[in-house]
């Protein structure tokens, strides 16, 4: 399994999903690499090559033994506003059949290659223009907003809460959350959600217990961020250290 953890959202490369009925406030999209998979989405089992769903919206998917890409998107983020204006007014939408294959050969021929979050930052606008979505990184302008990102990538803390970071800043809760949603287009919770998911993962893969992992984190407790990954990922964290890589991505500046 590849990870690629990104400001707004995580992309999952894996032969192996496991993921019991639930629902999030994510958008996710699911590709097939090579055969179709099925899907449950609100009892209707479908099957397809590519999919996205809304965000609260009950799925089930269960996929052993052929590549698949999955991206949560952050619902609030510009790059699900693109996908939710596909999707209409409808909980769900599959992509055409010759889309989803050059989709595919897209991300099979480009994700070997990526090494930084520049190489990512361009196969991400081209995986876009390729689903014809209009899609621009928005550009951040607060220098407050660029130094809360900045720190929370290069964070030891282990507590993440908008309440420590908007005193750091001398705001209120609500004014921080607002800056943070005007400049990037996210809203803070949402990212704070993703930012501690990728920082266990990470500290995972770097031979970090599981336990240690989750607190040093901001998780409440271990069990909460085993439920987030089954629930988000569809892999537990035992899963996710087996046999995996994980890449720090950015696609804000």
């Amino acid at each position: 399994m590849n990870l690629y953890g990104a400001q707004h959202h995580i992309l999952v490369h894996s032969n192996a999903i496991d993921a019991e009925a639930h629902q999030h406030t994510f958008i996710q999209v699911t590709i097939a690499l090579e055969n179709h998979f099925q899907i449950e989405v609100q009892g209707e089992i479908i099957s397809t090559a590519v999919i996205v769903l809304n965000s609260n919206i009950s799925h089930h998917l269960q996929v052993s033994g052929q590549p698949v890409v999955l991206l949560l998107i952050d619902s609030t983020s510009q790059m699900a506003t693109a996908f939710k204006q596909y999707m209409g007014k409808r909980n769900y939408a599959s992509f055409p059949e010759e889309l989803g294959k050059e989709v595919a050969e897209h991300i099979k021929r480009r994700l070997p290659l990526l090494n930084d979050a520049e190489t990512y930052r361009v196969f991400l606008q081209e995986l876009m223009t390729l689903f014809q979505l209009d899609y621009t990184p928005p550009a951040i302008t607060d220098s407050r907003i660029k130094e809360l990102i900045q720190h929370m990538k290069d964070c030891t803390d282990s507590e993440h809460s908008i309440r420590m970071y908007a005193e750091q800043f001398g705001l209120s809760n609500s004014r921080l959350s607002h800056l943070f949603k005007e400049n990037t287009g996210i809203s803070l919770s949402g990212y704070m959600l993703l930012h501690k998911l990728q920082k266990a993962s990470y500290l995972i893969f770097q031979g970090t217990s599981i336990t240690d992992a989750a607190m040093a984190a901001g998780f409440d407790k271990p069990s909460h961020f085993a439920n987030t990954s089954k629930r988000l990922l569809g892999m537990t964290a035992k899963d996710i250290r087996k046999d995996s890589v994980f890449l720090q991505v950015s696609s804000l500046h």
